[in-house]
């Protein structure tokens, strides 16, 4: 390529450490505060120390945004070293990190900085930063790289479930209404993250059993092979049913990888303790 490209994302794709340092991707971090202490997530709070603070506070946590001028300071050392920027970050529907995003880029001037919405979350906004680092070490322009993740982004595939629905509800991620059906009648929610953005219910279920069974089956409708297809089982702390997922989208889709991880501070303070994942 004609410039290199400097690929930056935000604490909230949780993307495991080795993909960091095997592509150099950039982490901007979100703040996760407790009380009165703020925390840089993966920065001075590690997902550990984040869910162990979890469960032995008294008061739940709260996140903060990147802000603007945080953006610049990430931004204008690889604009002033030449390099392209191609940020992807959490969806605007969930955070107005990615607003800050481009008013960091209006500020700066910059037509080299790129400001793409992964409609999404955790792994699965990590999956588009993983998809996009391959296109950049394989020498793909940006204009092709950008058409890719428009697809991938368009044909993605989030379900997900939590022991409690508290805390997406407190962070305003869900409203009442919706997370009222999951404390009646000892349903289980099977939730998704939309192709807006957004956090919806998806389908309810009577056992966190079923709600397993239901995500795998869902994914398996989307597509007959999976065998070229890298997928993501990620889990907050205490979700002892990540194994049991873990086996059903082996045995089931025979995925060509699988990604595994801990949903670290940012995502966790919404999601609280005992919930799985699986993107694609």
């Amino acid at each position: 390529m004609s410039q290199r490209v400097k690929l930056i994302t935000d604490s909230a794709s949780d993307l495991p450490e080795e993909f960091c340092e095997k592509y150099n991707i950039q982490i901007v971090p979100l703040t996760v505060v407790f009380g009165e202490k703020e925390y840089k997530d993966k920065v001075s709070l590690s997902p550990e120390e984040f869910w162990d603070k979890l469960i032995t506070s008294s008061e739940l946590p709260s996140t903060n945004q990147v802000n603007p001028h945080e953006f610049e300071e990430a931004f204008r050392p690889h604009l002033d070293a030449g390099s392209t920027i191609l940020y992807i970050g959490l969806s605007h529907r969930l955070s107005g990190t990615l607003q800050s995003a481009a008013i960091a880029k209006e500020t700066l001037r910059s037509q080299r900085i790129h400001i793409f919405d992964s409609h999404s979350a955790s792994l699965g906004q990590g999956l588009l930063v993983i998809k996009a680092a391959e296109m950049i070490e394989q020498g793909l322009s940006l204009p092709e790289i950008l058409t890719e993740l428009e697809s991938h982004r368009e044909n993605s595939f989030a379900l997900f479930t939590l022991d409690s629905l508290t805390h997406l509800v407190r962070g305003g991620r869900l409203s009442r209404t919706q997370a009222f059906l999951g404390s009646v009648l000892n349903i289980k929610p099977v939730l998704t993250i939309t192709k807006e953005g957004t956090i919806e219910v998806k389908e309810k279920v009577r056992s966190t059993k079923k709600a397993l069974q239901t995500i795998a089956a869902r994914a398996k409708e989307q597509r007959n092979d999976f065998s070229h297809t890298q997928v993501a089982v990620v889990h907050t702390y205490g979700a002892e049913s990540v194994n049991e997922l873990l086996d059903l989208v082996r045995t089931e889709l025979e995925p060509k990888e699988i990604i595994q991880g801990l949903i670290g501070p940012t995502i966790g303070t919404h999601a609280g303790p005992g919930g799985v994942a699986l993107f694609f």
